[in-house]
């Protein structure tokens, strides 16, 4: 396979990111007409198209193999470009991670000459027992440099390494802390996290929920906002969980439940509901950004469906 093949297949990637981001009115989240305090709807623009080349990198890693490092490079790449080109906050830490894994998965995947999206999960298990400790430093750097508020230097990481840590590179060499264990410790209250380590069970739900809406009524925006409320509903979101307590993070995941059920029941006006819960989450500064993470996971492999089976990535001719 050529580069242009690859470059092909890094497509759908860099496309969720966007689409994800443009979705409106996402509660919580940027959407085309809501920024957040420091971090405007056009970073999530530029960030998509940044992202194609880690995407195509980590493709051809999978198709050709890997030694020392799978992923981390990856996501320490975009994240570092996207805070220096863009001077922009965290667009991308955790959809970072989820696309990462899942464009070095693809390349296995090719080079198996398979197309059966399925696979992914048993490939995805196979590549996270490869990580290294070079994956987990380069993981640290990406979080430090991406500075998310809900990580602080005071948390109590146990026998884990404190990404703070200003030795956290020997440490992490010192313990042989490879990025699958980093994972495993972060899964107990990290949905990204535990789902790499599912092989993206929530992502392939999600895909087909969203095809579903799509034969429904064929509104793509519509259908990533009610796959959105859906994955809100299912999940407990980390941000939420972290920054505001468990009882907030359920509080919004039952209410996501009862707006998902209003809008997928109503034929006209089910912006209505939407911009509600948008207005509150924004005036109670309650972010699901690891939603978010799994709505453009999802948006990923429906698009790489899309390609496999029809040839295409989406039917906009409606």
């Amino acid at each position: 396979m050529g580069r242009v093949g690859f470059k092909v297949y890094a497509e759908p990637f860099a496309l969720a990111l966007i689409l994800e981001a443009s979705a409106y009115p996402k509660p919580g989240n940027v959407h085309r007409l809501r920024d957040r305090e420091g971090l405007r709807y056009e970073a999530f623009l530029a960030t998509g198209v940044l992202s194609a080349k880690y995407f195509e990198r980590g493709i051809r890693r999978g198709f050709t193999g890997y030694r020392k490092v799978i992923v981390g490079d990856l996501i320490y790449g975009l994240i570092k470009e996207v805070a220096y080109k863009l001077r922009s906050t965290n667009t991308c830490l955790g959809s970072s991670m989820l696309l990462s894994f899942m464009s070095v998965t693809l390349g296995k995947l090719l080079r198996g000459g398979g197309e059966d999206l399925r696979l992914l999960q048993e490939i995805t298990r196979s590549i996270v027992e490869d990580t290294t400790v070079l994956d987990s430093i380069y993981y640290y750097k990406a979080v430090r440099v991406a500075s998310p508020s809900y990580i602080k230097p005071g948390d109590d990481t146990g026998e884990y390494v404190n990404v703070w840590d200003e030795n956290f590179e020997l440490k992490l060499v010192e313990k042989n802390h490879r990025l699958i264990d980093i994972l495993k410790y972060n899964s107990r209250f990290d949905i990204v996290s535990d789902e790499v380590l599912r092989g993206f069970q929530r992502g392939f739900n999600a895909e087909e929920f969203l095809r579903s809406r799509l034969i429904t009524h064929r509104d793509l925006n519509r259908g990533i906002i009610e796959t959105y409320l859906y994955l809100l509903s299912e999940n407990r979101d980390t941000i939420i969980y972290l920054k505001h307590g468990e009882d907030t993070a359920l509080e919004v995941s039952r209410k996501a439940r009862e707006i998902l059920v209003e809008v997928m029941n109503k034929n006209t006006n089910w912006f209505k509901p939407l911009w509600e819960f948008d207005e509150e989450l924004n005036r109670r500064k309650i972010n699901p950004g690891a939603v978010a993470d799994l709505t453009a996971e999802a948006i990923a492999l429906y698009l790489l469906k899309n390609m496999f089976e029809e040839d295409m990535l989406l039917d906009l001719s409606h």
